[in-house]
């Protein structure tokens, strides 16, 4: 697990040091610096997977960035030791995390010399993070997946990627769930939905059952055209005689099904970082709060969860289900706001009964202050 996240001079955080938990909630204005910690993790676990000495940031990032050089922050501090032989630095410290405990400072950065678009980094000491990728041919486990807030919509179908991790758009979700039920990946016990059917354990009747449990009665139909290298999803529901194609239903179911497939996914292995971006689109407020409950179990599954969202329902779905099962400490959520010209961090611990520590100006606070304007505007018009 990343115990802590360490920025210096990246973005809009000449230094930031934060703390990180199982599951850790990023939430606070637009433009306060929730996507720019995501970022600095894609950076880093892109030169995990890499044997050089060089990553092209825009491929890390899946956002054409321009040149390299707009990641350093225009308001830097002065770089000391080896950081100074970077821009920017970005550290991952972790510990204790299955067969490594060892803390490890992973620095990543561009060459102050440097005149190139690429990012140049280096490593101080052999990182326990990049031996744990290593170890992946050895089924020890350790990766990352990320999901962006532009996910792939409803299509008639789908790419057959060849790839065993999510895509950042979900496109191969569908892939996913044939490949594991070809597998037979087992999911988490933490996360098994159980009826009273034999193959109810199967991966793809748990996606079912997931997509279910957060919008309402759903049946998930997949296949695989080998010819065209396509998978074809088909949804039903109550209301329906026979399933119909994505594009014949709205954006939200779409919308989840990467994310309950990459969760599930997580869940069947070792050492696993799931980072989803606003998982609220699309999504009714109940189906919200359910899927805050459901990124929750993820996380008490043995996958680390960071998720960037502007909704309260998905931070209280979280906190219910973390108080119900006497964990709340698992769960942080970080508060970012600008004040100054700066990006001030608050940390939101949850109680055991699951209220929240406190409520700073401006975490969802907009009901409050909408209700009273409404309120003052029928008390004016009631005096006229």
């Amino acid at each position: 697990m990343i115990d802590e996240i360490r920025l210096k001079n990246f973005k809009c955080f000449p230094e930031l040091v934060l703390p990180m938990s199982e599951l850790t909630i990023l939430t606070g204005a637009n433009a306060a610096g929730k996507s720019s910690i995501i970022q600095a993790m894609l950076l880093s676990f892109a030169t995990m997977e890499e044997k050089g000495q060089s990553i092209d940031a825009g491929q890390a990032l899946n956002v054409d960035i321009g040149n390299p050089r707009t990641l350093i922050a225009q308001n830097p501090i002065q770089l000391q030791g080896m950081d100074a032989y970077f821009n920017f630095s970005i550290k991952l410290n972790q510990g204790n995390w299955s067969q490594v405990s060892e803390t490890t400072d992973f620095i990543i950065g561009m060459k102050q010399d440097s005149r190139e678009a690429d990012i140049h980094y280096k490593i101080d000491k052999l990182s326990p993070l990049k031996l744990l990728f290593e170890c992946r041919k050895n089924e020890i486990g350790g990766s990352l997946s990320y999901l962006n807030a532009e996910r792939v919509g409803p299509r008639i179908s789908y790419p057959a990627k060849n790839e065993d991790r999510i895509l950042s758009n979900g496109a191969n979700a569908a892939f996913l769930i044939d490949r594991a039920d070809f597998l037979d990946r087992p999911v988490s016990e933490n996360l098994l939905l159980k009826e009273n059917e034999e193959d109810g354990k199967k991966f793809s009747i748990q996606v079912e059952r997931w997509m279910g449990a957060i919008l309402g009665s759903v049946e998930l139909l997949v296949n695989t055209d080998l010819a065209k290298a396509t998978m074809d999803v088909r949804y039903g529901n109550p209301l329906t005689d026979e399933a119909v194609s994505p594009t014949m239903t709205g954006f939200g179911i779409s919308y989840i099904l990467p994310i309950v497939t990459a969760g599930l996914w997580c869940s069947s292995q070792n050492n696993s970082i799931l980072i989803i971006e606003n998982p609220e689109a699309h999504l009714h407020p109940a189906a919200q709060s359910q899927m805050g409950k459901f990124l929750y179990l993820v996380s008490t599954a043995g996958v680390q969860v960071i998720v960037e969202t502007h909704s309260e329902h998905i931070i209280d779905g979280a906190r219910i289900q973390a108080a119900l099962m006497h964990q709340t400490d698992r769960i942080s959520v970080k508060f970012l706001s600008e004040k100054e010209k700066k990006i001030m961090i608050e940390e939101i611990s949850i109680r055991e009964d699951g209220e929240l520590e406190k409520w700073p100006e401006g975490f969802f606070d907009q009901k409050t202050q909408d209700l009273r304007e409404l309120f003052q505007m029928r008390r004016k018009h009631a005096s006229l």
